[in-house]
Order: structure tokens, then C-alpha cells, then sequence
């Protein structure tokens, strides 16, 4: 369309008679008008700039030739009636000059408001919550291979995964605008031809779940990838109640497929229900789809983020926090040392001694509880838990994040009711929400909150979010166990917790107050 619109202006207008030069402008007038409005209507390039500059500068050389138009006929009127003053009483101006100058002032007034135009809508766009190209800030380009139907097929089996396979395919449609997804409950007409189905997928997603390779179905499709040689990808269902370890899930696989899928090296990653978790996860399949196809085969990594991701932001406390770890809690001080590493050193401050100082300077404002499989356990654990009756009874808050990685002594959260003292439990100190901490590239997936205010640690970095209670307006939930379950999209708190209370601000466009009283804690973008 484009090198058709210049051939046309540069060239086929010359066809018509010179001496109907007005002819030729109301041609080029006319083709320029209906390009201004191709563009505008059908975004053609692939970077919403390159959309906007095209609309900005095809109005420009359209006012251009509106201005050649009105000065032919300006001329012409004078060449008619030359002591008429015909032309003057038509256009208001009373020489040429003055209808050249005022195409050039509106040129000029035009031009600025499209590019500020342009400027605004490439930072709306970048703001848009897609997922983009490290190296580019791009959005990625989705192709298929010639043949194909699908970028991604979703095997699972409908008892133990369906619900997940849905929220991928939705999530996936939102950050990846223009992504085909095979969801049988969508697109599956006859189940005689599931392997047709595979055969016109360009990757695979196997979603193991409990009960996955005792499905026929879901054999069959294995079989199909397989024989077809079909990249694959993995999600584990981290829920254990409907997954089971990765362990139980191999042993689950009939032993002569078990290499193929397990052994190969193929992208792997957790799915938690819990809405920061589950990002990392979206963006490890996401990499998968994309390197096995044609735009970037020859890739052999696409580093991705979402815009208002963690990783691009520092943040700082606007006052001091003043964060007390006990020695006597194990694994603690480790723990820590993650979060010091995201904040800047004058806002955020950690104190490791075996009492809570009592300096004004050195005063904790929370205490941090790291919860594994050894928090509680012998003389240490006698210590731990007279700290933390001191802490409560002192209405110190206390931020615990519940440990999930077995190779750092972490368990299931039933665990802490088995070991914790009971006077502890009795008082309540699980009535708050104890923050999950996963392994893998999960590890890197935190959220410091208060129940109202949130900030997540996403792969390298901190963001600020508001908004743990629900969209109808309840309060939040809080309850007496570790967040490993929870929403795909209600709001609610996840990963490593460092209270704030009150109020908070990502500086400087949002402010917020949260009610509740009290000076509160802010936190700053800088």
C-alpha cells in the first residue's frame, strides 16, 4: 500500500494533462486523505510508533496539499478576475501570501499535536500489561509455522487440571495479544482426532497433574508429541493435593516415555495458584512457544518482562524500617540478606541480635519469622518462641514467610501446627498470613505487604502494588495457614511478607490512605 501511494503521487498523477494541474492535486488530496485513514483504521506496523508517526506525517503532507489546492484556485481566481477582488472575498486574505502563511502556521500547529499525540499513546501502550522483549521492548512476534493452527496445544486431564489449563489459556490471551491456544473444552469438535489436533500445534504444554499419565486421552496426546517430535513444555502442578511431587509424577509415566519427557531438557516450571507465582510460570512458557518458532528459532533465549514488573523499579522506605531477625531462627538471617539486596541501604535497616534493641534509633518496627522445618526444633526453637511472646506482647509486627524449598529445610505449612508451642498458635500467631517462598525461578517471587499494601519481588526487582482486599469491596482474607493456594485474580497477598501499614506511595504519581489510623510506613520509587 505504501510504495502504491507513492508511485501514484510520484508518478501516475503525471498521466493527467498538465493543463489540469488542479485535477492532479485533488487526486494526490484524495489519495492522501484515504491513507491517513488506512493507517489509522488498520495499525499496519508492527510498533504502535511507527503507527503514530505514519498517521503524523501523512496529515502533515495532506495539509501540504490542501495548501497547494487552495492556492491553485487562489491563482486561478486571480488570473479570471484580475480587479475583482473575487479571490479576497472567497478566502478572506487579501493576497497569496497570506494563505501560504497560514497553511505553514497550521502545518506547524498541526504537526506538534501529532507527535504529542503519538508520544502519548506510545506510553499508554507501554503501560499496557503485555509481555515484552527484553531486548526490544517489544511485544514479541507470534508466527506459525506454514500448516499450522495453533501456537500452543494444553494437554491436562479434566479432574485434577482443568481449572489451571483455562486460567493459562486466558492469561496467555491477555499478555500475548494474537496467541492461538488449543483448549479442548473450546476448540475440540471430535475426540477421534486428538492426534490430528497435535499434528497442527507448534508446541505442546503437558500440564502433570495427578492423575495425567493414568488418562488415555492425555497418553494419547503424549504418544502424539512424541511421534511427532513436538517441542514440549512442562507445568507441574504445585498444588500437592492435586499434583504430588515431580518425583510421583515420573513414577506415574509409563517407564518407556518417561526419558523423552523427563530427560530431555525441556522448559519445566511450577504452576501456583497465587497470582505473582504464577507470572513466572506464564513467562517460562511463553519463552518455550516463542523459541520454537520460525521468527526465533535461532534464539536460544528470550529474556521477557511485563511493563510494571519489579525488576524496573527500586524502591526505598520513605522512613526508616528498622527489621529485627533473631539468630536463634534458622535460616532467617539468609532470608534476609535477599531482601536487604533490593533496597537501598539508608531506608532499609536489619538488625541480627538475640534481644530487640532498645536504642530509639535501633527500634525494630517488625520482626521477621522465617518458618521451616527447623524453626521450632530444640534449644533454638525454646529461644525463637520466647522472642516472638516478647515481640507480641510488645505489639511488635511480625512478618513470617513460610519456607517451601525442601533442599532449605521447607515443608508443608500442617507442619508448623505439629511443632509450633501451643500457647503461640492459641494466641493467634497464625491468624496472619505466613508468605510462601518457592524454589526455581519462583525463589525470585516475593511480596512484601501489610494486609492492605503490597510490594512484589518479580525475578529482579521490587514493584508496588495496593489492593489485597476484593474488587467487590470485601475486607481481605486473612487466615491461620501459608498462602500456596489462592486467586487468579482477586488480589490477594503472596510471597515473602515485610509489613507496612497505613499508607503508601509509589512516588510521585500515586498516593493512597488505607484506613486504619496511624502515621504508617511509605514506600518510594527512586
Amino acid at each position: 500500500v505504501e510504495l502504491a501511494r507513492k508511485l501514484v503521487l510520484t508518478g501516475a498523477v503525471l498521466l493527467i494533462p498538465e493543463e489540469r494541474a488542479f485535477v492532479r492535486l485533488v487526486v494526490a488530496t484524495l489519495i492522501c486523505s484515504c491513507y491517513v485513514a488506512l493507517v489509522g483504521a488498520t495499525q499496519p506496523f508492527k510498533r504502535v510508533e511507527d503507527d503514530a508517526l505514519a498517521v503524523a506525517s501523512s496529515l502533515v503532507l495532506l495539509l501540504f496539499f490542501l495548501g497547494a489546492n487552495w492556492t491553485t484556485i487562489y491563482l486561478g481566481i486571480e488570473e479570471r478576475y484580475p480587479n475583482a477582488e473575487a479571490a479576497a472575498a472567497l478566502f478572506g486574505f487579501n493576497n497569496l501570501n497570506a494563505v501560504v502563511d497560514s497553511m505553514i502556521v497550521l502545518v506547524a500547529i498541526v504537526f506538534p499535536i501529532a507527535i504529542a499525540g503519538s508520544i502519548f499513546a506510545v506510553r499508554n501502550v507501554a503501560k499496557v500489561p503485555t509481555i515484552r522483549l527484553v531486548s526490544s521492548n517489544q511485544e514479541p512476534e507470534l508466527t506459525l509455522a506454514l500448516g499450522l493452527t495453533w501456537h500452543l496445544f494444553n494437554s491436562h486431564i479434566w479432574s485434577t487440571g482443568q481449572d489451571a489449563a483455562a486460567v493459562i489459556k486466558n492469561e496467555l490471551q491477555h499478555l500475548l495479544p494474537g496467541i492461538k491456544i488449543f483448549l479442548d473444552v473450546d476448540d475440540l469438535d471430535n475426540i477421534g482426532a486428538l492426534e490430528e489436533y497435535i499434528s497442527r500445534s507448534q508446541t505442546i504444554l503437558f500440564f502433570l497433574s495427578k492423575g495425567y499419565f493414568g488418562s488415555h486421552n492425555c497418553l494419547r496426546e503424549v504418544r502424539a508429541s512424541l511421534d511427532q517430535k513436538k517441542p514440549l513444555v512442562l507445568v507441574q502442578e504445585g498444588n500437592l493435593e492435586k499434583g504430588g511431587t515431580l518425583a510421583a509424577l515420573r513414577a506415574e509415566c509409563p517407564g518407556h516415555l518417561r526419558e523423552a519427557i523427563f530427560d530431555k531438557g525441556w522448559s519445566l516450571t511450577t504452576w501456583h495458584r497465587i497470582e505473582a507465582f504464577q507470572l513466572v510460570s506464564l513467562k517460562v512458557i511463553t519463552e518455550a512457544l516463542l523459541l520454537c518458532s520460525p521468527a526465533y528459532e535461532d534464539e536460544t533465549a528470550l529474556p521477557l518482562y511485563v511493563p510494571g514488573e519489579a525488576q524496573r523499579e527500586h524502591l526505598g522506605f520513605l522512613q526508616p524500617v528498622v527489621l529485627w531477625v533473631s539468630p536463634s531462627n534458622s535460616g532467617a538471617v539468609y532470608l534476609v540478606n535477599e531482601l536487604k539486596s533490593k533496597f537501598a541501604a539508608d531506608t532499609l535497616t536489619v538488625v541480627v541480635e538475640d534481644e530487640a534493641p532498645t536504642q530509639e534509633s535501633r527500634k525494630p518496627t517488625h520482626m521477621l519469622l522465617y518458618l521451616n522445618a527447623n524453626t521450632w526444633s530444640g534449644e533454638r526453637g525454646v529461644r525463637l518462641a520466647e522472642q516472638v511472646k516478647q515481640a507480641r506482647a510488645d505489639k511488635l509486627t511480625i512478618v513470617m514467610a513460610h519456607e517451601n524449598d525442601p533442599t532449605r529445610n521447607g515443608c508443608a505449612f500442617d507442619c508448623m501446627f505439629q511443632t509450633t508451642p501451643q500457647e503461640l498458635i492459641a494466641g493467634g500467631l497464625y491468624k496472619d498470613l505466613a508468605k510462601s517462598c518457592f524454589p526455581g525461578r519462583h525463589r525470585k517471587a516475593r511480596v512484601l505487604s501489610h494486609p492492605f499494601v503490597r510490594i512484589e519481588f518479580l525475578d529482579e526487582g521490587l514493584s508496588l502494588s495496593r489492593g489485597v482486599a476484593r474488587a467487590s469491596g470485601k475486607e481481605p482474607r486473612r487466615d491461620s495457614r501459608s498462602v500456596t493456594g489462592g486467586r487468579t485474580g482477586d488480589g490477594a497477598a503472596t510471597g515473602l511478607t515485610v509489613a507496612f501499614t497505613f499508607r503508601c506511595m509509589k512516588y510521585p504519581t500515586q498516593s493512597a490512605h488505607i484506613p486504619g489510623g496511624g502515621a504508617g510506613y511509605c514506600i518510594m520509587s527512586r
